[in-house]
C-alpha cells in the first residue's frame, strides 16, 4: 500500500486536518475537513457533507464515480483510525455563491456503516438450564 505520509508530503496535506478515503490498496483520497460535516442517522447511514472549491469538488466526484453501490471502502478522520463503510452514492452538486468569498460547491457522500463483528464476540452457553447463558 502506498504510504499516506508520502502522499501527504507530495500534495502538501496535513493528515490531522483531513478525512482520508481508501479503496483497495492504492486508491486513496485526502479531503480537507475544514468545511465538512458528518452526520449519522440511527439506521447507520452516514452523510459526509463537503463545501469545497471547484477543483476539490471535481477531484472528490472523480474519485467516487468509480465506486459501485454497496462497495466497501474505509475512511479515517484526522488519523483516528480506519472505519469500514459501504458506498451508497453522491448527492447532486450545488453551487454556493456569495460576494464575501470565492464560489464553493456543496456535495454529500452517502455511506452505510459496515458492521464488523469479530469472531470471538460470541460465547457458547455454558449450561442448558440457566436462562442468562442464552441471552
Amino acid at each position: 500500500m502506498t504510504e499516506l505520509k508520502d502522499i501527504a508530503k507530495e500534495n502538501d496535506v496535513n493528515l490531522e486536518d483531513c478525512v482520508i478515503f481508501v479503496r483497495g490498496n492504492d486508491d486513496i483520497l485526502a479531503v480537507d475537513i475544514t468545511n465538512a460535516k458528518i452526520r449519522q442517522r440511527s439506521d447507520d447511514t452516514m452523510g459526509f457533507e463537503f463545501s469545497l472549491s471547484p477543483k476539490q469538488t471535481l477531484k472528490l466526484e472523480e474519485y467516487f464515480t468509480k465506486f459501485t453501490t454497496g462497495e466497501k471502502f474505509y475512511f479515517n478522520i484526522s488519523e483516528t483510525g480506519y472505519r469500514p463503510v459501504y458506498y451508497r452514492g453522491l448527492s447532486p452538486i450545488t453551487k454556493e455563491v456569495s460576494p464575501e468569498y470565492h464560489p464553493k460547491f456543496n456535495i454529500t457522500l452517502f455511506a452505510q456503516k459496515a458492521i464488523v463483528e469479530p469472531d470471538d464476540s460470541y460465547f457458547a452457553p455454558t449450561c442448558s438450564c440457566c436462562e442468562f447463558c442464552h441471552i
